[in-house]
């Protein structure tokens, strides 16, 4: 489940770097495809790492993109031989745009990381997103017995209230 703080700053960086420079140089992909990579991007390091891009160093960098990045593509995708370099021209557009204490390290992660994100990829070794799990309604009141007040406030039994065609 996506927060709304993190869905709105997913948004509005997508469509930053959509508009930006680095994105147009990755002429071989449309921009459908771009958005699908840089969402899946922000959406790891938003909701499942809980920071923002230019707050990551290069281990979290290498994790992500060897461990948690491949669950949002399917077995064998396509699109995902082009990961790599929408990432890279992702980083030089968050270069350009924000401070990013450990550029050098990210850029090393994403050097050192590709393969691996590939290798999960076509593998199809790619663990699932588990839907979220929703716990059961449980009322917090004690139950009404016949002999209690009415809970609509009459002041008649329950038995002689809204009890009594049940």
């Amino acid at each position: 489940m996506v927060h709304e703080p993190n869905q709105r700053a997913i948004q509005l960086d997508t469509a930053a770097f959509l508009d930006s420079p680095q994105a147009r140089r990755v002429a071989e992909l449309s921009t459908a495809e771009l958005r699908r990579v840089c969402e899946a991007f922000l959406t790891v390091c938003y909701e499942e790492l809980g920071k923002a891009p230019n707050a990551l160093d290069g281990q979290e960098f290498e994790h992500l993109l060897g461990e948690l990045l491949p669950a949002h593509f399917e077995a064998k995708d396509d699109l995902a031989g082009r990961v790599p370099r929408v990432l890279a021209a992702y980083l030089a557009h968050l270069g350009e745009h924000a401070v990013v204490t450990q550029a050098f390290e990210l850029q090393l992660a994403l050097d050192r990381g590709s393969d691996a994100f590939l290798e999960r990829v076509r593998a199809g070794n790619t663990p699932r997103r588990a839907p979220a799990k929703s716990d059961p309604f449980v009322h917090g009141a004690s139950k009404l017995g016949r002999n209690d007040p009415c809970s609509c406030g009459s002041g008649k039994k329950f038995k002689k209230c809204h009890g009594k065609d049940a």
